[in-house]
Order: C-alpha cells, then structure tokens, then sequence
C-alpha cells in the first residue's frame, strides 16, 4: 500500500502542477495584422532606421569643398526647386548655384496620402524632381561649366526606403552608393 500512496500523491502533484501552469495562461492571439498595417509599420521601421543626413553629408564631404553650395530654406525649396512643402514630410537637399555647375542631391521624404486633389503626395514629389532636373537642363544649355549639361542630363531619379532621390553629380553611382548604405531597403514580398 505504501507503493500506491507515493503514485497517488506523485499524481496529485501532477495535476496541480499542471492546473497551476493552466491558470497562468492567457489565449494567444494568432491574428496577423493586416497587409495595410504591415506596410505601414515596415515603412515607418525603414524611415525610423535612415539617416539620409549622414549620407549628404558623406556624399558632399567625398566631393571636396564646392563653391556655390546651397542649403535651402523650405522658401527655396518651394521656389527654386518647386516642391510644394504640403507633400514633403522631411526633405534632406544640397545644390549648387548654376554658376558654378551643378553637384545636387535631393532626398524627399513624401507625405503618405493624397493631396485635396486625390494626386498621392509621392506623386507630386516626383514630378516636381523631373520639373527641377528639366530646369536645369535648360539652366546649362547655353552655360555649360564643368560639365553641368551632361551632369543635368544624367540625373539619377530613384525610390529608396520611403525616400524621392535625385543625384545630379558628375558620378551617381558612387553617391547612390552611399545613399543606399544609408537608407535601408526592405524587400515587399506580396
């Protein structure tokens, strides 16, 4: 019988064991958020990581000092480079007065959302880049110093982790080369 006792009480601690680890345990919640809420966490995790500051930084610390450098005012941006402030949320840009050339970046972080017009703010940032590298293209048809024409010409017009990119200096490949160190990618698998 004494056989018997220690089985039963060995079960007895068992089960308690087991209904005191049971009662602790809540329902998980298996649900996955939805496609929308997926990529708006992985753009805001994309954009939270960036430091497109840095990567102007490097850029222009890799090209030297340059005269005519400008760092615009949020005025300059809507006036000079034609941006409507409404659709930016940040914006990281460097150019150079057209009478020393052209060496400019722009780094546009668009609003999500559309504007009053339904146009998505994206969008507008985009056209905006293709009207300024237009502008400068005409800026240097008549006035090419240091290669300014051909630089306009080959602007580099690109998307990166939430970010409008446009380079306009005289190797793209290396400053987007930066830009992509600096700016993380995530891949969409849908």
């Amino acid at each position: 019988m004494k056989y018997d006792y220690k089985r039963l009480a060995a079960l007895l601690m068992t089960v308690l064991l087991c209904v005191g680890v049971m009662t602790g345990c809540e329902a998980l919640d298996t649900t996955l958020p939805s496609e929308e809420e997926q990529e708006q966490e992985s753009i805001e995790t994309r954009v939270a990581q960036a430091n497109p500051k840095k990567a102007l930084e490097v850029i222009y610390s890799q090209l030297g000092k340059r005269t005519g450098l400008i760092e615009p005012t949020e005025e300059q941006l809507t006036s000079e480079v034609g941006l409507n402030m409404e659709d930016v949320q940040r914006a990281f840009v460097r150019y150079v007065d057209g009478n020393f050339g052209a060496d400019d970046v722009y780094i546009i972080l668009p609003k999500d959302g559309e504007d009053e017009n339904g146009n998505s703010h994206r969008d507008n940032v985009l056209s905006a880049l293709r009207e300024r590298r237009d502008d400068r293209i005409r800026e240097f048809q008549n006035y090419d110093v240091y290669n300014s024409s051909a630089i306009a010409q080959g602007a580099l017009l690109f998307e990166r982790g939430g970010y409008v990119v446009m380079l306009m200096l005289e190797d793209n490949d290396s400053a987007r080369a930066i830009i992509e160190k600096y700016i993380p990618e995530t891949l969409n698998v849908s």
